[in-house]
């Protein structure tokens, strides 16, 4: 049975200011282009790590104190919140959050608060003063954003982001490339060198079903060019049901891409055989794929998707139900690359037209006019407004991902470098840049630096509270180096990161002044070592799991990790 604990008032107050400048203090250091590097712990025997991502940073720290923890914990929820909306700007959330919290607790702790005293206020009230106030500085940093016109202009968000222009220059040119709606993937390389590939046309997990359909060897590939298409969720292992259906496209193509979970050996057989008649088939396996990502793939070839699960039948499948795609590549079975398809017919544009009332010469009269559409576009649409309203991050990619293959653009940087250590820490920049540019591209920029900030903050009431918290990022870059740093012109901020940096800051910090009792929960100390041997193998076998299954980003999987270590020390040390 679990047990708590309760601190109240003063002493609740004081543990969650301890619990704020465990994550704060660390994490603020690491800031600007003097920021400090950390060497955090890794789990699973996988040595140290050296990295300055605000966000990993501030995950690693939990304060052993069950009550610092759980304010430490509620105040990382600020970066956490910036980095799932945004990806960048997760050491500035820290730094704002911190900085006001630290104000606010000096004068409520020593009854010196000049506002709260002028006003005749409570902690409710000032709260909403606070959020109040929040408001009008996003405001304000909205309006001072500019869009991105150049590619010039994305380097310079990629290069504050990365602190390497090199590398910089290669993000901004992908990220330029695939487009705001484009998906980048930024996995592991093995040739001690950064590499980029973009991938044009509609990528989907795919295999070749038999070796004897390959026919590029050289390439390990099956290609299919200029050829209808024919797409289900069936399974296709009935032989003779395979027959009927497409007995009767027989005289209508002469060739057809069939793209189904499996086949059986016996499906495959007739396939070959009627291929070496002359009426050619193309069988793609994809039994990965979800039944929504085969309605993309559908939409994408302008074909009916044949759905078991909507009581559709293979036997009545005509000629009007198949697609079209200009080619397709499927890699042969021992690759795992994805398969591509371009020039579907779901691109095509087709001209709507439609009427409505404007007003002419003084009166109101129906004026009928043209806009042009594609299935492809009308799709995005619909994952686009799904994705607004999606917050888990598994099921964001998955959508980020949906949108870019419709959108025919997807990127891929493999980041290799001579040590393991030395390629997570890239591999966390560029994340953080492909982040920072995709912000941007959305959103446009504002004055980096701190400075977009600090231009507002001088313009506010000395009494406002927030004045100093959102200037406090400006300062800290500046104190960094001697003597200060010039802002130029390009250095630049992505407009949405300086936006939520504010609003999760503030969200979190204006409920935790108003907390005077904190009850945490006492873990049960594990009585033996074969229990505690067979909880955190367990733990790690959920955790392997996922990062097999694809599941978890490279920071979410270090963040797992993270927290299993962190979860490890407190029982050896309640044991100890």
């Amino acid at each position: 049975m679990k047990t708590t604990k309760t601190l109240l008032g003063n002493k609740a107050r004081e543990a969650i200011y301890k619990g704020v400048n465990a994550i704060f203090i660390p994490t603020a250091l690491t800031l600007g282009p003097e920021g400090k590097n950390a060497l955090l712990y890794r789990t699973f025997n996988r040595g140290s790590r050296i990295i300055n991502d605000g966000v990993t940073v501030a995950d690693c720290q939990e304060p052993k104190d069950p009550f610092v923890n759980l304010a430490a914990n509620a105040f990382k929820e600020g970066c956490k919140r910036t980095n799932q909306r945004v990806g960048d700007g997760t050491t500035a959330t820290t730094c704002i959050g911190g900085k006001l919290f630290n104000d606010l607790y000096n004068q409520l702790s020593e009854g010196k608060s000049e506002f709260v005293q002028k006003n005749t206020i409570g902690v409710m009230t000032l709260k909403r003063q606070i959020l109040e106030s929040a408001e009008k500085v996003k405001e304000q940093i909205t309006k001072s954003a500019k869009k991105i016109e150049t590619l010039q202009e994305l380097e310079n968000i990629a290069t504050v982001s990365i602190e390497n222009r090199e590398i910089g220059k290669i993000v901004a040119k992908m990220a330029w490339e695939v487009g705001v709606d484009g998906f980048i993937d930024v996995v592991e390389g093995y040739k001690g060198e950064i590499e980029t590939e973009v991938i044009k046309g509609f990528r989907f997990p795919a295999k070749v079903s038999a070796r004897a359909f390959v026919n590029k060897p050289e390439r390990y590939e099956m290609e299919a060019v200029d050829c209808p298409v024919f797409i289900t969720n069936y399974a296709l292992d009935n032989a003779n049901e395979f027959g009927q259906t497409f007995q009767k496209l027989n005289a209508s193509t002469s060739k057809i891409i069939v793209i189904a979970p499996s086949f059986s050996e016996n499906v495959l057989v007739n396939m070959v055989n009627a291929t070496k008649a002359g009426y050619f088939f193309f069988p793609v396996k994809a039994p990965s794929l979800r039944t929504e990502q085969f309605e993309d793939l559908a939409i994408y070839c302008g074909a009916k998707f044949i759905d078991k699960n909507k009581g559709h039948r293979l036997q009545n499948v005509s000629l009007q139900d198949l697609g079209f795609i200009g080619k397709l590549i499927v890699k042969d079975t021992e690759n795992k690359e994805d398969a591509i398809a371009t020039g579907g017919r779901g691109e095509k544009e087709e001209v709507m037209s439609f009427a409505t009332e404007e007003e002419v010469a003084g009166k109101k009269k129906k004026v009928f006019k043209e806009k042009t559409s594609s299935q492809i576009a009308e799709r995005i649409a619909i994952l686009k407004g799904q994705l607004a309203e999606t917050r888990q991050e598994q099921f964001k990619k998955l959508l980020e991902r949906r949108i870019a293959s419709m959108s025919s653009a997807v990127g891929v940087i493999r980041v290799g470098d001579s040590t393991e250590a030395e390629s997570l820490y890239q591999k966390l920049k560029i994340e953080d840049g492909v982040y920072a540019c995709k912000a941007a591209l959305r959103g446009g920029y504002v004055k980096g630096g701190g400075l977009c900030l600090k231009e507002i903050a001088d313009k506010m009431k000395d009494d406002d509270p927030l004045k100093t918290a959102i200037a406090y990022p400006y300062e800290l870059i500046q104190a960094s180096v001697d003597g200060g740093i010039a802002i130029g012109k390009d250095i630049i901020d992505p407009t949405e990161a300086m936006y939520y940096a504010v609003e999760h800051a503030v969200g979190v910090v204006a409920n935790l002044i108003t907390v005077e009792i904190i009850t945490p929960e006492i873990p049960d100390p594990i009585h033996g070592d074969g229990e505690y041997a067979i909880a955190r193998a367990l733990n790690e076998f959920v955790i392997s799991n996922k990062i097999h299954l694809g599941q978890l980003t490279e920071n979410q999987r270090e963040m797992e990790m993270d927290r299993q270590a962190g979860y490890d020390s407190i029982v050896d040390n309640d044991n100890g």
